[in-house]
């Protein structure tokens, strides 16, 4: 249950996984009595996963391999730390291979831990945090930038704050594998892979321009690898200039291969034309004229957003009041909904065994945000709703995680939707039943939009069935209320849910 919402915990260490598309991640920390992070441990492995992608999007047996044998390693330095206390992350080619599925179970398996599939902008805003918290508060607004195997992260943010976030769909394994087959090097290659980058960023150009920064960070592995060519070319400085440019494309057409790079080590050759075609072209994009590296990225981001969530200072309940906001929803129902939610939940979580910490977060959100498809009409607006939680970008959650919360919205109303259940795996398709079913006996209890029902209201197990009883008086004050229940009684029955209502 807890594999896909963290719930608090006591204990002091803490680890962070971070699969990307080129390197493979692990940082392990122990938090002091203050929650202070101290890192203790860091592995990092080049797994190259997105060069096993082939022409169809499928990721070779071989790429595949090489990532088990990695996560295998992983899991025995996990074997210590609780699981609720270790987060993984998997970004680009996790979201972009066909075979994502089958990979990502057999992938769980070898690490032992649930991998959350995150989307590229909740990966720009954990680069953002890590960099942020490596580097010292100045007060400035920033520009940080992560080159990786498969995505490119610009971010705009002011102290631990990301402002503007955007992934930007090439990097170093994808633009080396495109415009530099074999590992050759030539200037052509090299105008059509900047060309390609201008291309990617064309939409987001202006925006940040306009945005406007006072200092600018790189975090990634191939941003290091230009910084440390540049001073071995002979810029003698402590940070990337643009000066750099001209010296290493007349080295790197020199050498006119890959695979005869000194100064790059023996790993990073193969991806280092692609990534430094990327940033090269990112400074002349957006006029830079310096760049001073954070050791700080992804995974120091999820480390510190997991430590959040220990802390009670969880990220997704920032990212769903960010949505609420947006949409301008009856903040006031919402609180009506998830005030019944949470007693009715309290009654029964023993009986069906439902967690106290995850499943009345997963409930609360869902009451929050189960109003949001009306914004595109009334009518059908539980679906319309679903998609739009699905399909968003929400501060904090992984895409498994907004696909349960999107369920429960589409489950709050109408017909039942059993068979967009069955697709999950037990336990979770249990306790998710169980949850909907809460949601949508509290929508119901709430009609009249003008009070809470508390204390009128009571849930039991009885077996297998539901058993909610109302105090007769408040009935009927309330016959629309009541004509609700009743419906969702058939509703639910014809599911296969039974839920008995009596008066008392």
């Amino acid at each position: 249950m807890s594999s896909l919402l963290s719930e608090l915990s006591t204990s002091q260490t803490l680890a962070a996984i971070d699969l990307g598309s080129n390197s493979f991640h692990m940082v392990i920390a122990e938090q002091d009595e203050n929650g202070r992070l101290q890192l203790i441990d860091r592995v990092k492995e080049m797994v190259r996963l997105n060069a096993g992608l082939d022409q169809d999007g499928n990721l070779s047996e071989e790429s595949q391999q090489r990532a088990m044998e990695c996560l295998d390693r992983f899991s025995q330095r996990l074997r210590a730390i609780p699981p609720q206390q270790v987060r993984a992350v998997g970004t680009n080619t996790f979201r972009a291979a066909r075979n994502a599925d089958e990979f990502i179970a057999r992938a769980e398996h070898a690490l032992g831990h649930h991998i959350s599939i995150i989307s590229g902008r909740e990966e720009a805003r954990l680069v953002y945090l890590g960099a942020a918290f490596s580097l010292e508060s100045s007060g400035k607004q920033r520009l940080v930038i992560d080159i990786g195997g498969g995505s490119t992260e610009l971010i705009i943010g002011k102290g631990y704050k990301a402002i503007t976030m955007n992934s930007l769909y090439m990097g170093c394994v994808s633009f080396s594998r495109r415009f530099f087959p074999q590992g050759k090097i030539t200037l052509k290659r090299l105008q059509k892979a900047r060309l390609a980058a201008f291309y990617e960023l064309e939409p987001v150009t202006q925006h940040y321009l306009r945005m406007g920064w006072q200092e600018v960070v790189g975090t990634s592995g191939t941003i290091r690898a230009v910084d440390d060519l540049s001073r071995a070319l002979g810029l003698n400085q402590d940070w990337l200039s643009n000066k750099s440019f001209p010296l290493i494309d007349e080295y790197l057409i020199k050498r006119r291969s890959a695979n005869k790079l000194d100064h790059i080590s023996e790993q990073r050759m193969p991806v280092f034309a692609g990534g430094y075609a990327i940033i090269s072209a990112i400074f002349k994009a957006l006029g830079l004229e310096r760049l001073d590296c954070a050791s700080g990225a992804l995974r120091e981001g999820v480390l510190y957003d997991l430590n959040g969530r220990l802390q009670n200072h969880d990220s997704r309940d920032q990212g769903v009041d960010a949505i609420v906001s947006r949409f301008g929803l009856d903040m006031e129902q919402s609180e009506r909904i998830e005030l019944t939610c949470l007693e009715l939940l309290d009654q029964v979580e023993e009986p069906l065994q439902l967690d106290q910490v995850v499943h009345h977060k997963l409930l609360g959100w869902a009451s929050r945000l189960h109003e949001i498809g009306i914004s595109i009409a009334f009518n059908q607006h539980h679906k319309h709703g679903s998609y739009i939680v699905e399909n968003s970008d929400i501060d904090g959650f992984s895409r498994q995680q907004q696909r349960l919360l999107a369920l429960l919205i589409r489950s709050h109303r109408q017909k039942f939707p059993s068979g967009l259940f069955q697709g999950l795996s037990e336990p979770t398709r249990s306790w998710l039943q169980h949850l909907a079913v809460l949601l949508r006996l509290s929508v119901a209890l709430n009609r009249s939009r003008s009070g809470t029902p508390k204390d009128q209201v009571t849930l039991k197990v009885n077996k297998n069935n539901l058993q909610l009883s109302i105090d007769r008086m408040w009935c009927e004050d309330h016959p629309l209320t009541v004509m609700d229940l009743e419906l969702e009684r058939n509703y639910l029955k014809q599911a296969g849910i039974e839920v008995k209502i009596k008066q008392r």
